[in-house]
């Protein structure tokens, strides 16, 4: 390699035939020049493994002869593609061997080039491969950009829906967000807001979808609810009915010309001094109340969000008890192992009853939920909120 292509992209011959590289390199001459690629030869394939230690980077194309005295090319190729899984493979042979050409396939070749072969041929098999090549790298360049981009769009929504509720006497939080694998944010919506002294909003929802259409919809609900409704509502009661009919008729003019729109809600007060938890439901899944040995659903719900322009939901008080556990979720963690609510292979309400509290309560949750599907991850968002009555 010399100074003047140093840098360029390579094609790699391996042949123990020093004749056949020699006419490759003749037939390709002129097309390399063009397209300003170096061609590379080898005369073995432990030859070729040192030429792809040095310059693994800049080679895309990998054309090997099927038989050589010392390693058949079928096996060369095969290690190619494990160590070096992004370079295009192709196999040059004069024979029909099935069992080697089925190896070679296993090894990811684009195609195989019959000796003797047209010159025409051999520049368009190669020049197919490069342009192969150079697909999977823009492919690949893309799918990186994309998972930044992705990956910053999660960081953006944990800020944004990051909880700092302070002192919390009398009550204890603890919240479990896990978005699609891979996709890193989602649609899934929580808030704690403390209202007044021993008094606390618990606001979870669920926007359809997943990925960065949802979570952009998270972001205009986050946008919106504190400084527009919650804010005004310190000073008096809040009514979590009220605050849903408003939230319905907002998102209504905000999203009525967005295709596909449908979000679940659910908004309840945690009152330490009355001891009630008073709340209503906008088809989001419905939260249960744990107390003692009991653990009863809080099963009082209406349509979701934007099914109806005008909406009054009905609103309900629970009395609750030092002891009391809370436990509100998000339809990721039932739509994998069951129903919601339903006694399959994974039955919400048993899991409860039989999982002690702790510090580690919401993750014996999942790992249920997980080990009833038989898969390693939810297919949908999960969020899981839970407020321990002290």
């Amino acid at each position: 390699m010399n100074e003047g292509t140093r840098g360029r992209l390579c094609v790699l011959f391996v042949d123990d035939e020093p004749n056949i590289l020699a006419a490759i390199k003749r037939e390709l001459h002129s097309w390399a020049l063009k397209k300003e690629i170096e061609i590379l030869s080898a005369t073995s394939a432990r030859a070729g493994i040192e030429i792809l230690e040095v310059e693994a980077s800049r080679i895309a194309v990998l054309c090997s002869d099927l038989r050589m005295p010392e390693r058949k090319g079928s096996d060369f190729l095969l290690e190619v593609r494990e160590r070096w899984p992004e370079i295009t493979a192709i196999l040059l042979t004069g024979f029909s061997e099935t069992e080697e050409i089925a190896k070679a396939v296993k090894a990811g070749i684009s195609s195989f080039i019959l000796k003797p072969w047209e010159p025409a041929y051999l520049q368009a098999e190669v020049e197919k491969a490069l342009d192969s090549w150079k697909l999977r790298r823009e492919h690949r360049a893309w799918s990186e950009q994309l998972q930044d981009e992705l990956r910053w769009a999660g960081e953006m929504q944990r800020a944004m829906l990051h909880l700092d509720i302070g002192d919390t006497e009398g009550v204890e939080f603890k919240l479990g967000y896990h978005p699609v694998a891979n996709l890193y944010c989602g649609g899934d919506y929580y808030d704690i807001i403390n209202l007044s002294k021993g008094r606390w909003l618990v606001l979870i929802g669920d926007v359809a979808g997943h990925g960065v259409k949802a979570a952009f919809v998270t972001g205009i609900l986050k946008a919106i609810i504190y400084p527009e409704y919650i804010k005004g509502t310190y000073s008096s009661r809040f009514s979590p009915s009220a605050f849903l009919s408003w939230l319905n008729a907002r998102m209504d003019s905000e999203l009525s010309r967005v295709s596909g729109f449908l979000l679940t809600f659910f908004a309840g007060v945690i009152d330490l001094k009355r001891q009630t938890f008073t709340y209503s439901n906008a088809g989001q899944t419905r939260p249960y109340l744990l107390s003692g040995t009991e653990c009863r659903e809080l099963a009082v719900s209406g349509p979701g969000i934007g099914m109806h322009h005008d909406m009054d939901y009905p609103e309900v008080s629970e009395a609750i008890a030092a002891g009391d556990l809370l436990f509100f979720f998000t339809d990721g963690l039932v739509e994998r192992g069951g129903r919601e609510g339903a006694c399959g292979d994974f039955c919400l309400p048993d899991a409860l009853r039989g999982q002690a509290y702790g510090p580690d309560f919401q993750k014996r949750i999942l790992d249920l939920a997980r080990e009833s599907s038989g898969r390693a991850d939810f297919e949908d968002d999960v969020t899981l909120l839970t407020a321990r009555i002290g």
